[in-house]
């Protein structure tokens, strides 16, 4: 009762400071309870988190949404399914060919493309760099063995948004930085980075994505 009162007393009030404190395994914190308390702020906002930031991270999957976990729907009888040990609504959430949870209908489109063409891939993996963490979460990682090269793709959804596009190019010199170059850079790199995009008005081009996936692999 405490934290839904909380909640709604801080929805639509901006504070300068925003402290937000997460112990490693907090039970009633849901991932639209982390968004209120993280666009509160207008100037900082603190993050006091007990673990790393693969824990931070987790809380913004669909296992922790609020909303995919609510088994009610006016127009049709609701359809749970059971993810990890929780159920979730079928209908609010973006499901692959594998079974995994990914953030857009965007990202379903590729990750079933990519498994269709039966090349492995790995979701939201921690990159790590020399055996350190880097707080870097890749939408997929492909690692092409026979190459010797691991690729790194990036689904960039909202260029549109101002502040979407400048988080994205600062993340973009942040790989440059460690030599994960674009995949038709002229020098020569075993990490190599892959992005697509959604159109102006959101749409996704299959099979510009199905292309990307021949050149790239085939």
């Amino acid at each position: 009762m405490h934290r839904e009162a909380d909640e709604h007393k801080s929805q639509g009030s901006e504070f300068n400071t925003v402290i937000l404190v997460l112990p490693r395994s907090p039970l009633m914190v849901t991932r639209e309870l982390l968004y209120t308390a993280l666009t509160r702020q207008k100037k900082k906002v603190v993050v006091l988190l007990q673990g790393t930031a693969i824990d931070l991270h987790r809380f913004s999957s669909d296992q922790y949404s609020a909303s995919a976990c609510r088994l009610t729907n006016l127009f049709r009888p609701p359809k749970p399914i059971q993810f990890k040990s929780v159920f979730l609504e079928e209908f609010l959430i973006h499901r692959t060919t594998r079974g995994e949870l990914v953030r857009s209908k965007s990202e379903v489109i590729i990750a079933n493309l990519l498994h269709a063409n039966q090349l492995d891939y790995t979701y939201e993996q921690h990159l790590e760099i020399d055996g350190e963490p880097t707080g870097k979460f890749p939408d997929f990682t492909i690692e092409d063995d026979d190459a010797g090269v691991t690729y790194y793709w990036e689904h960039l959804g909202m260029l549109g948004d101002a502040g979407y596009r400048r988080r994205w190019e600062e993340k973009e010199r942040w790989y440059y930085a460690q030599g994960i170059l674009r995949w038709d850079a002229p020098e020569k790199s075993r990490r190599r980075l892959i992005t697509t995009r959604d159109g102006a008005r959101g749409e996704i081009d299959s099979a510009g994505i199905e292309r990307v996936i021949e050149t790239m692999f085939r």
